[in-house]
């Protein structure tokens, strides 16, 4: 039998989050559903080929002649628990050394010298989830800082600052991310195939056409929004507030889209640390804007938006540095082209039909979050504002189980790859040990931090005590949350994460939205209804049907055949 080490990565699923107005990463990305045939994608590659020059063509084959005689040497990395695998010699020929090891593996398996305990997999995990939960944190801050800063203003400042939030992550970014992700499926397999100026073309085709869909989306914003915004929600000075937020972000989108596009183009080439890096910078300096344009400068409401698209420009001008001046082998500019009008306006549709299945599911699930603060909003101006902070404060604790979720499905596919059913097994167990630790911590920070979180976003009195009655709920919900999030990753890592997006869409869409909007509006009655509470009753109902399901699953799975289909996965591939 064939050994892989092949394993979900990390990094790639850390660089490529993206989150809603309520900062809740994607448990699932499209590329977790949607297959896409190689010879097919080989076809269209070879299409798009034809518009490279042959001086281009020339380069790369000089430069994939030198790697394979020699210049280039990939090592995949093997997961052991142990010291009991050594190599043949400092010296000997690879092949012996490969098969030296193989055997020595397959030794050990049988004996059963390798092998982990729930201990040690709870180390591990702790120890590989702390860095990215500080990166999904980070992530988070962006869209908290304008929060944080405009929650003083007024509770209609924080209502239009939420609903601009959420208009914009529709109708804008994921859309972006929609179209982008195309970009996940060609540009690795172009980089692969030693196409580097294709590479470099692809990226500039898919970054000029989602810049041409999104010119006419910032122009819509500037016409309309505002007069759609005042008819369609019931307060019209959050309206206002929120057509505001649209107008002046719409002139950050240009550098959200580089930043998204320019993140891909490097991920193609193994590159997955520099969107962190940028975010470093970025995420405490949105911070220090956010507060001197709202307060020092006085700018108010408007200061939030301004710091949001200085932002995005600033997240796309940090990767275009790190592009140019990387010391990383990869050497990402080998990949660019010259920029021709006449080649980036081609072959547009064999992007937009690859990216339509992920821009489905991407909204689908930015939509679900996203409709209980429309739902909100029909609430009044003082719900609104307390579901900004509620959320808020539900997205920054979900960080925390997301990191582990992470953490685990590398961890279980590794060993499943290694053919270590036993061990993945053992990992299952140690990550729902941490998560009912995680659930414990989160639940007290929001049950016992309820009366200060509150007053750290409005001076509204009506806003702060609505929100501190909700907490509650929403501490109870965290138990549920870290059980859906961290459950999701054991899914992944077994390959299983079909069972995952079902049960999500069904408890969303047929349990937990509807739910919370008959509670929140017609329960007990239509003349005092639940409101707020109403609806992420809802919410968390669907939570407990997502965790106990895929807690089932994930524990109750076959191992031993979940190693021979993560074989027969990479033999396909």
């Amino acid at each position: 039998m064939s050994h892989h080490f092949n394993y979900t990565t990390s990094q790639r699923r850390a660089s490529s989050t993206i989150v809603g107005s309520l900062g809740r990463s994607g448990l699932y990305v499209p590329q977790d559903f949607i297959k896409y045939g190689k010879k097919k994608i080989g076809s269209v590659l070879d299409s798009m080929e034809d518009d490279l020059h042959p001086a281009e063509e020339a380069e790369d084959g000089v430069e994939a002649e030198f790697e394979q005689e020699g210049g280039a040497f990939e090592n995949e990395s093997v997961l052991v628990a142990d010291d009991s695998i050594e190599s043949g010699g400092e010296d000997g020929d690879n092949d012996n050394d490969t098969e030296a090891i193989i055997e020595t593996w397959d030794d050990a398996i049988k004996t059963g010298k390798i092998s982990t305990t729930v201990s040690l997999e709870l180390k591990t995990l702790a120890r590989s989830s702390v860095p990215l939960v500080i990166t999904f944190l980070l992530q988070n801050s962006l869209s908290v800082c304008s929060i944080f800063a405009v929650g003083h203003i007024s509770s209609e400042a924080l209502a239009g600052i939420t609903l601009g939030a959420m208009t914009s992550n529709i109708t804008a970014i994921a859309t972006i991310a929609g179209l982008a992700s195309s970009l996940d499926t060609f540009l690795p397999q172009a980089y692969g195939a030693k196409k580097y100026h294709l590479v470099g073309l692809i990226f500039q085709r898919c970054t000029v056409l989602i810049f041409t869909i999104m010119l006419f989306v910032c122009i819509s914003w500037w016409i309309w929004a505002e007069t759609l915004l005042t008819n369609f929600l019931p307060d019209k000075q959050s309206a206002i507030y929120a057509a505001q937020y649209l107008k002046v972000t719409s002139f950050g989108i240009p550098g959200y889209i580089l930043f998204e596009t320019g993140k891909r183009f490097l991920q193609s080439q193994g590159i997955f640390d520099a969107s962190t890096y940028v975010l470093f910078f970025c995420a405490p300096f949105n911070a220090i804007m956010n507060y001197t344009l709202v307060w020092v400068l006085n700018f108010g409401y408007i200061g939030a938006p301004i710091a949001v698209s200085i932002n995005y420009t600033l997240m796309a001008l940090g990767l275009f540095v790190y592009t140019l001046n990387t010391k990383n082998e990869a050497n990402p500019m080998r990949c660019w082209t010259k920029l021709e009008s006449r080649r980036i306006f081609r072959n547009w549709g064999e992007l937009i039909k690859l990216s339509i299945p992920n821009l489905i599911m991407i909204m689908s699930e930015f939509l679900s979050f996203e409709i209980l603060t429309l739902l909100a909003s029909y609430l009044g101006t003082v719900p609104l504002a307390a579901q900004s902070i509620i959320a808020t404060m539900a997205s920054l604790t979900y960080q925390i189980p997301y990191g582990v979720s992470i953490a685990s499905s590398t961890r279980i596919a590794n060993f499943l790859g290694a053919q270590l059913p036993k061990s993945a097994y053992t990992t299952c167990k140690a990550t729902f040990v941490f998560t009912a630790s995680i659930a414990l911590l989160n639940f007290s920070f929001l049950f016992f931090g309820r009366n200060l979180i509150a007053q750290w976003f409005s001076n509204d009195l009506k806003v702060i005590k609505l929100a501190e009655d909700v907490f509650p709920l929403i501490a109870l919900m965290q138990v549920f949350d870290a059980l859906n999030t961290t459950s999701a990753g054991c899914l992944r890592g077994q390959g299983l994460q079909r069972i995952g997006g079902y049960v999500n869409l069904f408890s969303y869409y047929v349990v937990g939205l509807p739910l919370g909007a008959y509670l929140g509006f017609c329960w007990p009655n239509k003349e005092n209804p639940s409101g707020l509470t109403g609806l992420w009753t809802g919410s968390t109902f669907a939570l407990i049907i997502i965790g106990f399901v895929q807690s089932y699953f994930s524990l109750h799975a076959d191992f031993d055949q979940l190693v021979i289909d993560a074989i027969n996965r990479s033999n396909s591939d």
